[in-house]
C-alpha cells in the first residue's frame, strides 16, 4: 500500500475516526483504524468500538499501490497533527506520504519520517449490517437542534440501560419527531415537524456515543438527511461519511405521562435575566447534588444557593 495526500484533506477525517475507536480495550484491534487504498485513487478510513462504526471515503489523494492495513488511530493522528507542547506542526498544505514496509506504516512529511506498527487488515472486525427497512427523512439542522437541546439529561452508566441514550419517537401520525432523554431526575423533550411523513409508531433508543457522533455530523451541514433504521441498527450517510450505530434494546418510559398538559400557574420571566441569575448563584455550588432554592413573590423571584462551607447567597432575578 502506498499513497500521498494533502494534510488538510487527511486531518479532519482522521480526527473523526480517532473519536470513534475504543480508548480502553482488551482488544488492540479496536484501537486501530482501517486504511484501505483503492486503485481508483480512493482511501477508505474505518473505525469502530463495535457499538458505533464510522466509514469515510476520500477521493482527493494519489494512490500508487492499492492495499489495506490497520494502524493505531490516536498515534497516526498525533503524527499528522503533532501534540501542541512540542511546538511542531506540519506546514499548511504539506503532502503526507504513507507506505507499508515490513508490517510498519511509514509516514513522511516535511522532512520527518515516522514508523508505526500495524496489525493485519484481516483482523479488523467485520460487523454485520442489518436490513434497513424503515427510514426517517428530515432536515439536518432541525434534527441536530432537537438532539442538542435534550442531550444534557441523558443518563450515564445507569443500571437502567435504556436511559443511557436518547429516545427518538415518531408522533402525530408520522408528521413529527420527538427527541427525549432522562436520567431519572430530569426529563427533556424537543419536537420537530417532518416534511415527509415517517412510519407511525417508529421509535428507537440511540446510545450516548451514537448521539454525540450524530450531532457532530448533522451540525456540519444544512440539507435533507435520511436515517435508515434496522431492527437494532441506525445508519446515516452524508457525502463520503457513513455512520452506523447499534440501538439500545429496551422500553423507554412513557414520557408523555410525565409532561404536564397544562401549566396552572405559569411564570413569565426574561430568559437572559434568569440565566445570568442562575450563573451567579451557581458560583457557590460545589457538588452536582447541591441545589438552588427559588422563592417567588408577587412580582419577584429570589434565587438562593449554599454549600456546607459557605453561607447562603441570595440573588434577585
Amino acid at each position: 500500500m502506498k499513497f500521498s495526500i494533502v494534510k488538510e484533506k487527511f486531518l479532519e477525517p482522521l480526527a473523526d475516526i480517532s473519536g470513534i475507536v475504543a480508548r480502553k480495550t482488551t482488544k488492540p484491534i479496536l484501537s486501530h483504524a482501517l486504511l484501505q487504498a483503492g486503485a481508483d485513487n480512493s482511501l477508505l478510513l474505518k473505525g469502530t468500538d463495535t457499538e458505533v462504526t464510522l466509514q469515510i471515503l476520500l477521493h482527493e489523494l494519489n494512490v500508487q499501490d492499492a492495499g489495506a492495513i490497520t494502524v493505531p488511530a490516536a498515534k497516526l493522528l498525533d503524527v499528522v497533527r503533532p501534540v501542541s507542547y512540542t511546538h511542531l506542526t506540519l506546514p499548511t498544505k504539506a503532502t503526507i506520504y504513507c507506505s507499508l514496509e515490513k508490517e510498519q506504516l511509514l509516514v513522511k512529511a516535511a522532512g520527518s519520517l515516522f514508523r508505526i506498527a500495524t496489525l493485519p487488515a484481516e483482523d479488523f472486525p467485520a460487523l454485520a449490517e442489518a436490513d434497513m427497512e424503515r427510514r426517517i427523512e428530515t432536515e439536518s439542522r432541525a434534527l441536530h437542534d432537537i438532539m442538542q437541546k435534550v442531550r444534557f439529561s441523558m443518563a450515564s452508566e445507569d443500571v437502567r440501560y435504556y436511559l443511557n441514550g436518547m429516545y427518538l419517537n415518531i408522533v402525530e401520525d408520522g408528521n413529527a419527531i420527538h427527541a427525549v432523554s432522562t436520567d431519572g431526575h430530569r426529563l427533556s423533550c424537543a419536537r420537530s415537524a417532518l416534511a415527509t411523513p415517517a412510519p407511525a409508531g417508529t421509535n428507537l433508543i440511540v446510545p450516548k456515543k451514537g448521539v454525540s457522533e450524530l450531532i457532530k455530523l448533522l451540525g456540519r451541514v444544512s440539507q435533507p438527511v435520511v436515517l435508515n433504521l434496522g431492527e437494532r441498527q441506525l445508519s446515516l450517510t452524508l457525502g463520503g461519511y457513513r455512520l452506523t450505530s447499534q440501538l439500545i434494546d429496551g422500553t423507554f418510559p412513557n414520557y408523555e405521562q410525565v409532561l404536564p398538559q397544562l401549566q396552572e400557574t405559569p411564570v413569565l420571566i426574561s430568559r437572559q435575566t434568569f440565566l445570568e441569575s442562575l450563573q451567579r448563584a451557581k458560583v457557590l455550588l460545589l457538588d452536582r447534588h447541591d441545589g438552588i432554592r427559588l422563592t417567588f413573590g408577587e412580582a419577584s423571584l429570589q434565587l438562593a444557593a449554599r454549600n456546607c462551607t459557605s453561607p447562603t447567597a441570595a440573588v434577585p432575578a
